[in-house]
């Protein structure tokens, strides 16, 4: 029985991933930002919500708690965040934009505006509508406990 891959949504989707991220951090480079796409998630939830605690950034990027740690170090080496102790919960640290993180987003959403655009040029409202509603429903069935 041979297993044909590229019939998969699955291998696409990975595929399209790694095009993406690649691309996007090459925008950023040549806007002068040394941005990575992990680094980039991170920012997206930030200019959305100042002041967010690692372990929630970790949940909504996907990551692990100890690499988002190291990625959180690194950003922060950068300049781009800090973390401070939060006054609602002195055990919890929550992480914020400096005014270098905050002043990217005029930067790097505009490259990252103009990708968009180039991935989903020529094809039609509804295949897109569709896209987003199957991608959806496969994250819902891979978070289901079960299986």
């Amino acid at each position: 029985m041979k297993f044909d891959f590229k019939t998969l949504p699955h291998h696409w989707v990975n595929r399209f991933a790694f095009l993406l991220r690649k691309e996007l951090q090459e925008r950023f480079r040549q806007a002068g930002q040394d941005i990575t796409a992990e680094e980039w998630a991170v920012l997206l939830l930030l200019w959305q919500q100042n002041g967010r605690g690692p372990a929630e950034l970790a949940d909504l990027t996907v990551r692990d708690r100890t690499t988002m740690t190291r990625l959180l170090d690194a950003m922060e080496r950068k300049g781009l965040v800090g973390r401070k102790t939060d006054l609602k919960d002195r055990r919890r640290m929550l992480v914020t934009l400096t005014s270098k993180g905050r002043d990217l987003q005029a930067v790097l959403v505009p490259q990252a505006q103009a990708l968009i655009g180039r991935t989903l040029k020529g094809i039609p409202e509804e295949n897109i509508a569709t896209t987003l509603s199957t991608l959806r429903q496969m994250t819902e069935n891979l978070q289901k406990t079960g299986g």
